[in-house]
């Protein structure tokens, strides 16, 4: 394809919707190697059709694992590549703002691989924060990116333990077309928490993990709209995986359960609004007690015992229980 088309990323996957395909990078996967060169057949018909040329020193083929866009693609599921986890691990303490916010942005792309992410990164957010805060509270100040960090003990511990976090990212399965599909979802003081998870081979397997920071405002919300506030921001952030499927919605909150059957004068328009939109995916909600809602946030373990909880006011024991 030409350069410089304007409609080029979009036309592009256009013609090849059969497979998976990021720009001009192509993946896809088959069951069988006689599955996999009809496959092939059929990926350069279509490109021969729109007089598209691939690489060949530029592609793999018949392989059981291979690299994709920053991560190892395999029949058992996805993860980061190991040679992007290792740099991360050596990856120095930043020592200017420009520096950490760089290190966040790096961990930001891999962090649906992270069980409550928010919650590990809230320590070095919040840290960040209070440096830019400072900042502009000083009269005539003018923030500079490269200007030296001050580390505090805690933000250096939570540096480390962020990094160990990503060393024990979780595998993510491949999504089976049939397999009953469940949401798992969890709020605290800080943020809402939950997992993507579909069952198959008598195990709930994790198919993705999501981590939201609340906002100060949200921070004075009930525990009922925090739960609701959950599982509305899963459901939208899943929604192309949830379309025309059916699933379950397992939270801690049990009054949430009857959100659907109560009348709508009895809700606030916030509230309104977010049941809605949970409406037209599912009004299957379900209890589940905190102590067994292992899914979303120990998934990666597939544990049934009970969970020892750090104090939610204290950033270091939460750090170090996110990697037991």
């Amino acid at each position: 394809m030409q350069f410089g088309i304007c409609n080029a990323a979009s036309t592009f996957p256009r013609i090849v919707d059969f497979i998976y395909a990021f720009i001009d990078d192509i993946l896809f996967a088959s069951s069988s190697e006689a599955e996999h060169i009809q496959h092939l057949r059929l990926l350069f018909q279509r490109l021969d059709q729109y007089g598209l040329s691939i690489n060949p020193f530029k592609c793999t083929f018949g392989v059981p694992t291979l690299n994709f866009l920053g991560f190892q693609v395999s029949s058992s599921g996805i993860k980061p590549l190991e040679d992007r986890v290792e740099a991360i691990l050596k990856f120095p303490q930043p020592t200017t703002i420009t520096q950490l916010r760089r290190f966040l942005g790096i961990l930001k792309y891999y962090r649906r691989f992270i069980r409550q992410a928010a919650h590990i990164l809230a320590p070095l957010v919040n840290f960040l924060k209070c440096i830019m805060i400072k900042k502009r509270t000083k009269r005539n100040a003018k923030i500079k990116s490269e200007e030296v960090l001050e580390w505090t003990d805690e933000a250096t511990t939570v540096f480390e333990q962020v990094k160990l976090a990503l060393a024990h990212a979780t595998l993510l399965d491949h999504a089976m077309p049939n397999a009953p599909l469940s949401i798992w979802v969890d709020a605290s003081v800080f943020a809402v928490n939950g997992a993507l998870a579909q069952y198959c081979e008598n195990v709930w397997q994790p198919l993705a993990f999501f981590s939201m920071k609340q906002s100060v405002s949200q921070k004075n919300w009930s525990t009922y709209d925090l739960e609701l506030l959950a599982i509305y921001t899963i459901v939208k952030r899943f929604r192309y995986m949830l379309g025309g499927r059916e699933f379950v919605i397992y939270t801690d909150q049990k009054p949430l359960i009857y959100a659907f059957q109560q009348k709508a004068d009895k809700c606030s328009p916030r509230q309104h609004r977010h049941l809605d939109f949970i409406f037209q995916f599912s009004t299957n909600i379900r209890n589940v007690p905190g102590t067994q809602n292992l899914v979303a946030d120990t998934l990666s373990r597939i544990e049934t015992d009970s969970i020892s909880k750090a104090s939610c006011f204290d950033y270091k024991d939460i750090a170090v229980v996110q990697l037991v």
